[in-house]
């Protein structure tokens, strides 16, 4: 009787691990109803190789020497690490007509290879989704790899971020940061508002 019971009682504990708001908003959409469709330019990163002026995802990193390559094929962007600068980030941005004062959701499926670099100068470490607000040249929002995972060596997961913006957002961005050693790969990003009832899993003062 006292055994059933507690097998009865650690199974509960289990489910309420499962379901509780921060096992939620680490992985991501399952609960999410969306308000829009994908608002991502190019979303299969097939401008990459295009004029800097046409494409829809820019590259950046911490410093000139060039420390990271990335490219493209059949959908999926690979970023890898070669050199010695601690960060690289592809992103775009947004028209914040279509998301400020909103509840969104950045996602995107991710593969990891990724090890804890050498050189991380004081950045700490990871690789997978970022997300950028400001209202004129102030910061008011910005989020870097709140999710798992961000680290180590994973098969394909789905990792998403939803977040309130502010209403008087001026510029809203979204990216991948590359913040360690090894190799990420990303497909099928998406950028969607969604409704009220999804809970925000990261939330900024």
């Amino acid at each position: 009787m006292y055994r059933g019971l507690l097998q009865r009682l650690q199974y509960m504990a289990c489910l309420a691990l499962l379901v509780s708001p921060g096992a939620i908003g680490a992985t991501g959409s399952a609960e999410c109803e969306y308000a829009s469709g994908n608002l991502l330019a190019d979303p299969g990163f097939k401008t990459l190789t295009l004029p800097k002026r046409e494409r829809a995802w820019r590259y950046s990193q911490h410093s000139r020497d060039l420390s990271f390559e990335y490219s493209a094929e059949q959908g999926i962007l690979e970023m890898v690490k070669t050199g010695k600068e601690p960060w690289a980030l592809l992103a775009q941005s947004v028209d914040v007509g279509l998301v400020r004062g909103k509840r969104i959701e950045f996602s995107a499926e991710l593969e990891l290879a990724l090890t804890e670099p050498a050189d991380a100068h004081g950045f700490g470490y990871g690789g997978g989704l970022s997300l950028l607000a400001k209202q004129g040249s102030r910061v008011v929002f910005r989020s870097r790899l709140e999710h798992e995972p961000r680290m180590g060596t994973h098969d394909w997961q789905r990792v998403s971020t939803v977040v309130d913006l502010p209403i008087g957002i001026t510029y809203f961005r979204v990216g991948f940061l590359h913040q360690a050693g090894g190799e990420m790969q990303v497909r099928d990003p998406a950028l969607r508002t969604v409704a009220s009832g999804c809970s925000p899993s990261v939330v900024h003062q």
